[in-house]
């Protein structure tokens, strides 16, 4: 497998050439005949872009047996074993589906299509690589954007101070620039209250940026003093009012440089985000101002790819309180290296550690915790 610095030491011109050439390559050897191993979002917008260089694909593979024996978009759905049987030995199956679901990632969906017989096999990266209209996609991005911020990957990858953290990073890196899912680790238990990685207080006083309905709080290791739970999403700002006790302060507002309005796509779900398309505007507040008179323990951030921009409005609140951070790295491809080098310059004598709390990065967390609060 490739070394962090052997990742990284490609040059951009040479990811060009890659990113031109290897979905070329791997549709000639199947004689341009494509299988799309799942229906649903992502493998529309792979759709999409082969139909605009003139492919069409065979059809869909799908789980879901309400789209089997139907069609999307036009191209007929079929079980995965009844399209594996048909063209596993002929066709490209190309998996489109880039979420953690029922407990697997990438690698093992690929490894399940080379265990029913498909003899050539890949991610939708070559082919997202390849076209417009499918980047980005959360972490996913070209190489050659990637690449062209090495130094400051190097740099993050010189920050890290476990073992666990610089593995973590290079599984990022491979499959971000070469598409290799081949060595992923599991993820890990207890996501922004690693035991390993951070002595817990009965007394914490958290901020919980992106607090959805309560979730985060209620999984506190020894209780807290106090928090401040920020959620935009009316529905999901009123479920958690409904939550909640005498501890907690509700701040129904996004999270950013500055103040002011935005759109929203409120889908009283996780997913609720910032979005030019939504149809609820809904208030941007700065941490600095929402939190000027409060001294915070803990910063959780899970604010749907407005990460940096609300760690660049909390940088007073960072500076007087010192806080532990965990904030979700996965939601856009820079994240991996500006997020932790923000919070190396905010906090600088944080240690900084990388978990990965699901499948193929996504819940990815970067913690910058103070020696005191260290294991």
């Amino acid at each position: 497998r490739m070394t962090t610095e052997q990742l990284l030491a490609e040059s951009v011109q040479s990811a060009r050439e890659r990113e031109a050439s290897t979905f070329d390559t791997l549709a000639a050897r199947a004689g341009r005949k494509i299988v799309l191993f799942g229906a649903g979002t992502l493998g529309r917008k792979v759709l999409s872009a082969l139909r605009g260089a003139g492919i069409r694909p065979l059809a869909f593979a799908d789980n879901n047996r309400e789209l089997q024996g139907g069609a999307v978009d036009g191209v007929a759905v079929l079980a995965l074993e009844d399209a594996t049987a048909r063209w596993g030995m002929d066709a490209l199956f190309v998996v489109t589906i880039f979420r953690p679901q029922l407990g697997e990632g990438m690698g093992e969906r690929l490894a399940r299509l080379a265990e029913l017989g498909c003899r050539r096999t890949a991610a939708f990266l070559p082919v997202a690589w390849r076209f417009t209209g499918v980047l980005s996609h959360f972490g996913a991005d070209l190489p050659s954007r990637i690449l062209g911020n090495a130094a400051e990957l190097r740099r993050v990858a010189s920050l890290l101070n476990d073992d666990s953290s610089r593995e973590v990073f290079r599984q990022q890196l491979a499959w971000r620039l070469r598409g290799d899912f081949s060595a992923m680790s599991p993820p890990t238990p207890n996501q922004y209250f690693p035991p390993d990685l951070i002595v817990p207080r009965s007394d914490e006083r958290l901020v919980d940026g992106g607090a959805y309905d309560g979730n985060t709080l209620r999984c506190i290791p020894n209780g807290f003093a106090h928090a401040w739970a920020i959620e935009p999403d009316p529905a999901n700002a009123a479920r958690l009012r409904s939550r909640i006790d005498k501890r907690v302060t509700v701040y129904e507002t996004a999270l950013g440089r500055k103040s002011g309005t935005t759109r929203f796509d409120a889908r009283g779900t996780t997913a609720s985000s910032r979005s030019d398309l939504g149809k609820v505007c809904v208030s941007v507040s700065r941490l600095d101002d929402l939190l000027a008179e409060e001294g915070p323990t803990f910063l959780k951030l899970d604010v749907e790819g407005d990460e940096l921009a609300a760690l660049e409005g909390g940088q007073e609140i960072l500076r007087r309180n010192q806080p532990v951070a965990a904030v979700c790295l996965y939601h856009r491809p820079d994240d991996l290296w500006t997020i932790p080098l923000f919070l190396h310059e905010a906090l600088p004598g944080h240690r900084i550690f990388l978990r990965i709390h699901e499948y193929d990065g996504f819940e990815l967390v970067a913690y910058a915790v103070p020696p005191d609060r260290c294991r």
